[in-house]
């Protein structure tokens, strides 16, 4: 295509005012009559006030082609677009300034959103870093005065607690005399109280509630033992003057050999010190079981928290044991510790008779030693007994 040319195309039509509609022609090449482009411009610049104006038909410059348009020509033509094309251009424009609005509009609601719940956790980070604040507070603030009123009056039920579990215990290794079901009952509301002071998560009220679920159980074991020890205060009277009434009544008890012997007859007396176990003496003397005795023994020191001693039968323990019991009263052999006689073959009685004396009590709770030899006679349905710790 040469140089300064257009596309070839039909000029639109131009709706001029006062001037009945045209289609222009193109004027054949060489034509005399066509005016020149030289002379076109002349006009132009002659009248200022002339609005350009093209005739109806096409001006062909000079070495244009037939059909050609001129550059000139196009450039100064008015482009005036129909009126169904331009609300065309409105209702784009308008679609288009909708568009972008929506799009603006939409942008900006999605950042507000997101601004809002970055505000929301911001506000909630807050309140969080407020609790915390309010956790680690200095020790003037309430939160830390409450808590350590609280810790306080938690470590005060608990030393209580803890006094109260010792006077228990006390309460029970001295109370052995007392009926069973009351020391059970004193010993299970110990080891109540025992989990309770060992729980670190224990309410005030749960130390409390242990505290006083001792009181009872306690009381009725004490009342129990005194019940026991009055009880055998009076026996022990009794016995006492029983004896005394024995003692001045009845003469030195004596025996013989059998006939045919020839010997003297031998006075079967107690030894200077010793007692008299009334209602006994006389044959008819037994051995007793000196395990079953040490077994008494062994369950006195384990409910005071003793280590168990070994048993062993002496026999000469048992010898003496059978001796005092042909006699009828107890002494020392210079072979044993403690020595006794009780009305019963029981040999719980006979341990408790013992722990109700200071000094044998202090002999049955040794704990230099680790074995017992141990002597036991029944006569006339009493029990007598030497023993030796060592």
């Amino acid at each position: 295509m040469p140089t300064g040319l257009v596309t070839p195309r039909t000029a639109p039509a131009v709706e001029r005012q006062g001037a009945p509609q045209a289609t222009p022609q193109a004027t054949p090449q060489g034509d005399p009559q066509a005016p020149r482009q030289d002379d076109l411009q002349d006009t132009r610049r002659g009248d200022p006030q002339a609005t350009p104006q093209r005739t109806p038909r096409a001006v062909r410059a000079a070495g244009v082609p037939r059909g050609g348009v001129e550059v000139a020509d196009v450039l100064h033509r008015p482009v005036t677009a129909p009126p169904a094309h331009r609300r065309a251009l409105r209702v784009v424009a308008g679609a288009a300034v909708v568009a972008l609005v929506a799009t603006a509009t939409g942008g900006w609601v999605a950042q507000d959103r997101a601004h809002r719940q970055d505000v929301a956790r911001a506000e909630a980070r807050a309140r969080v870093d407020a609790v915390m604040a309010a956790v680690d507070a200095p020790s003037s603030s309430g939160a830390r005065v409450e808590v350590a009123t609280w810790t306080d009056a938690r470590s005060s039920e608990t030393g209580a607690l803890t006094a109260a579990l010792k006077t228990a215990t006390a309460a029970l290794a001295a109370t052995t005399h007392a009926p069973a079901d009351a020391r059970g009952a004193l010993q299970r509301a110990i080891d109540t109280a025992r989990t309770t002071a060992a729980d670190g998560a224990a309410s005030l009220h749960a130390l409390r509630t242990a505290r006083a679920g001792l009181v009872a159980p306690q009381k009725a074991a004490q009342d129990g033992e005194k019940a026991w020890q009055t009880a055998e205060a009076e026996r022990k009277a009794a016995e006492a003057a029983q004896r005394a009434r024995q003692r001045v009544a009845a003469p030195p008890r004596t025996t013989t050999t059998g006939p045919g012997t020839g010997s003297a007859p031998v006075r079967r007396g107690i030894p200077a010190g010793g007692l008299v176990c009334s209602g006994t003496g006389g044959s008819g003397a037994r051995e007793a079981s000196a395990s079953t005795l040490g077994a008494a023994i062994n369950s006195y020191r384990a409910s005071l928290g003793l280590p168990k001693l070994g048993v062993a039968r002496s026999g000469s323990l048992t010898s003496h044991a059978l001796d005092m019991g042909t006699r009828g009263g107890i002494w020392h052999s210079g072979g044993d510790n403690i020595v006794g006689c009780v009305g019963t073959s029981t040999a719980s009685y006979l341990v408790q008779a013992w722990a109700h004396s200071p000094s044998h009590d202090k002999q049955m709770r040794r704990t230099d030693v680790s074995t017992m030899y141990v002597g036991a006679a029944t006569q006339s349905g009493w029990l007598f007994g030497a023993v030796l710790f060592r």
